[in-house]
């Protein structure tokens, strides 16, 4: 059977999806996820509020619609939603973990506030991780519910992801579904703003190590002095911050080395350091060799007497990049012209995230959802019910007709 031959016409899925999917739903659904705490911590993925949120509040509301999710061993959520043929297999991928609570006030409250003092129409949900994560998740979750409630018949497959990563800075959660999850999906969709993401950069972070010689800081002569060696790194690798003029990219902009963190070692008083540790945030653009980058950064650095100097790779993040023509983000444009009336407009993220490990392995990825990134990790953290109700109208959508 040729591709579209049997396929819900378009005006027909949206007549559906209007009429069964409810607005007061979609917002108790966020609400229900903001006030389940799920701070990232040192823990990562292993931080049991985060596993407790897929596990207790997820899995259970999947099964109130008649669905059947698996949670692999990382505690990543894997819904399989077979359909009639084996191309245009769509993922939706959301993010169980938050960035900590911070200094925000009644970050678990879920509370309904007018979206007026901060310029978004309607209600919003307050809450810590509302905006980056539970919104778009919310979403996600309210058009797996629609489709399984309403026993719609699916043209393609369509897979539903929640990793237990989202501030890890890391692929790995998503990296052990590709590898163990026996999914097989042509097209993936990532939670993201309410325009589609075409790309972002990528990240890799570098400790650089400085070891010296430790001392009683009254008698400095007879040690060698670590924070030296790390003054000294610094300035070698000045010239990298910021990258040419000729390495940007048209719409990301320039690649950047920046230094997040710093300390020193042994951690007593009156004593000169013997180590120094400084962490380095390397930005990629799209088609970046992390390796040359990493390489750059030696040659800047070359050797530093008396120091011996260590430089170590750490989590590292692909960047990514679709163009307009690619399938996946047509796709979208229709569902977004069809169920919201609107054309769709293009943006791209400084900012790492799962994108470029699915454009890696040969799937196609994009970022669309409810979050707007001026509340993102911000004291005043909250989501627009209406676009998170708008996303799962366009998710509903995606997974009915393509």
């Amino acid at each position: 059977m040729a591709r579209g031959e049997g396929r819900m016409e378009s005006q027909i899925a949206k007549k559906l999806i209007e009429k069964g999917l409810i607005y007061d739903e979609v917002k108790r659904l966020a609400v229900k996820l903001v006030q389940h705490a799920s701070p990232q911590t040192e823990l990562l993925e292993a931080e049991p509020q985060v596993l407790a949120l897929i596990r207790d509040v997820i899995k259970p509301e999947l099964e109130q619609s008649g669905l059947h999710p698996a949670i692999d061993k990382m505690g990543n959520l894997i819904l399989h939603l077979k359909g009639r043929e084996r191309t245009g297999r769509l993922m939706l991928v959301g993010y169980a973990m938050c960035a900590a609570p911070s200094t925000m006030q009644n970050p678990y409250s879920g509370a309904i506030v007018d979206g007026a003092p901060y310029k978004l129409d309607g209600e919003c949900v307050w809450g810590r991780g509302a905006c980056e994560q539970k919104g778009s998740l919310a979403a996600m979750m309210a058009a797996i519910k629609f489709i399984g409630a309403s026993k719609t018949e699916l043209l393609s497959d369509l897979y539903f992801i929640v990793s237990t990563a989202g501030e890890t800075g890391r692929h790995d959660s998503l990296a052990y579904v590709l590898d163990h999850g026996n999914v097989e999906a042509d097209w993936c969709i990532i939670d993201g703003p309410p325009e589609i993401q075409l790309g972002n950069k990528g990240r890799v972070d570098v400790l650089v190590t400085v070891k010296g010689k430790q001392a009683h800081s009254s008698r400095p002569w007879e040690g060698i002095n670590a924070i030296d060696g790390a003054m000294k790194v610094l300035q070698k690798l000045a010239p990298l911050m910021p990258y040419p003029e000729s390495k940007a990219h048209a719409e990301l902009g320039k690649v950047s080395l920046t230094p997040n963190a710093i300390e020193s070692f042994p951690k007593a008083t009156h004593t000169i350091q013997s180590e120094c540790r400084i962490m380095f945030d390397r930005r990629l653009l799209p088609r970046d060799d992390p390796k040359k980058a990493i390489q750059q950064m030696r040659d800047a650095i070359g050797n530093i007497e008396p120091f011996e100097i260590e430089i170590q790779p750490r989590d590292f993040m692909y960047p990514s990049e679709v163009g307009k023509d690619a399938e996946v983000v047509q796709t979208l444009e229709q569902g977004i012209r069809t169920m919201l009336g609107y054309e769709p407009k293009f943006s791209y993220s400084t900012a790492a995230n799962d994108t470029g490990l699915f454009n890696f392995r040969g799937i196609q990825a994009i970022n669309y959802g409810a979050r707007d990134i001026r509340f993102q990790h911000t004291d005043h953290d909250l989501v627009s019910v209406n676009n998170v109700f708008n996303a799962a109208k366009v998710f509903a959508f995606l997974a009915m007709h393509r």
